[in-house]
């Protein structure tokens, strides 16, 4: 093989294994290969052989998929914590995840496939449980039809507590709004220029917590 040739397949094959989906498991063990569908639960990843493996969420820190982290985190249920993945949208300083999708993607129709869980479907059965799919998408979206699932968004800074929902959906009283923005307040009242924000808002969206948590853990207002 030329030189050159060589030097392309090494960068290719790189780039390959670069994009691959991996699970990182409780004990640090990376599991590679190709993620087949998740949902808070589980996830399901298959090797080069086509073999697939769930691995629960109990069982793992992390994993990664279609350019996207998610994380295993504790929920307070019953006498033990129920884990669950949960999407991250931005880390840092503050950080700030999401469980479930505003807008049900079309059903397919295919073959089932042993071990697979719910995808893009995910009707769910109340709380985070079922097959509600993990990630959201923001405000700027189609209205949410019957039945699709709901997004849940929580907010965490480390070393100052729990990890915290942030009731921002379907929120039409404004007393709610309130809620909100004390809790922000709370998060990143350390910075003058983002307090001054929050203190004349008077609607929060998706969209703009998470444009309030990225300047704060950038530091814009220092």
């Amino acid at each position: 093989m030329k030189p050159i040739l060589l030097f392309l397949s090494i960068v290719c094959g790189t780039q390959l294994a670069l994009a691959q989906d991996f699970v990182v498991k409780n004990n640090d063990d990376v599991v590679r290969g190709t993620i087949r569908g998740t949902n808070t639960a589980s996830v399901v990843i298959a090797n080069e052989n086509n073999e697939v493996t769930l691995i629960e969420a109990k069982d793992a820190k992390s994993f990664f998929w279609n350019g996207d982290s998610y994380v295993s985190k504790g929920f307070a249920g019953g006498k033990n914590l129920d884990f669950k993945f949960v999407k991250v949208l931005e880390l840092g300083k503050l950080n700030l995840y999401s469980i479930g999708d505003e807008v049900a993607p079309p059903v397919k129709q295919e073959k089932r496939v042993r071990f697979r869980p719910s995808v893009g479907i995910g009707t769910g059965g109340g709380g985070f449980g079922g097959g509600i799919v993990i990630g959201g998408r923001g405000n700027n979206q189609p209205d949410r039809p019957a039945g699709a699932p709901v997004v849940h968004y929580f907010i965490e800074k480390p070393g100052s507590g729990p990890m915290q929902e942030i009731p921002i959906k379907g929120i039409t009283d404004p007393d709610k709004y309130v809620v909100i923005k004390n809790m922000l307040l709370q998060k990143m009242g350390d910075d003058a220029e983002l307090k001054s924000q929050l203190e004349t808002a008077i609607r929060f969206n998706s969209n703009d917590v998470q444009g309030l948590i990225e300047a704060y853990n950038k530091g814009v207002g220092k």
